[in-house]
């Protein structure tokens, strides 16, 4: 039987004139899928989410190139508000929103 292919979505971090960006407002992913940070911002960048039972580590540096993260296999339901801070501007990604990880059921 062949394997299943895991589900990833990636999440491209990118610098502008005055401050980082980040691609996705939103990222819908299921428990135990992947998420792919792409950092291309020249520098490290540090992501904090706000529930620590999203990813095994709730904080973690993404040097410039790309990490990929599993969501815990048992997160419940939800949505996680994340924060992301970039080396290179010295500042937090904007956007329209605080961007969010969705875990539906």
């Amino acid at each position: 039987m062949p394997k299943s292919k895991k589900h990833v979505t990636e999440v491209k971090i990118t610098s502008g004139k005055a401050a980082c960006k980040v691609s996705s407002e939103f990222v819908v992913a299921k428990a135990g899928d992947r998420i792919m940070f792409r950092n291309q911002t020249g520098g490290k960048v540090h992501i904090h989410v706000s529930d620590d039972r999203l990813f095994k580590r709730p904080m973690f540096t993404v040097p410039p190139g790309h990490q990929e993260t599993q969501v815990v296999r048992k997160t419940p339901r939800g949505i996680y508000p994340y924060a992301v801070f970039c080396e290179h501007s010295k500042r937090f990604c904007t956007g329209s929103s605080m961007p969010i990880i969705i875990v539906p059921r």
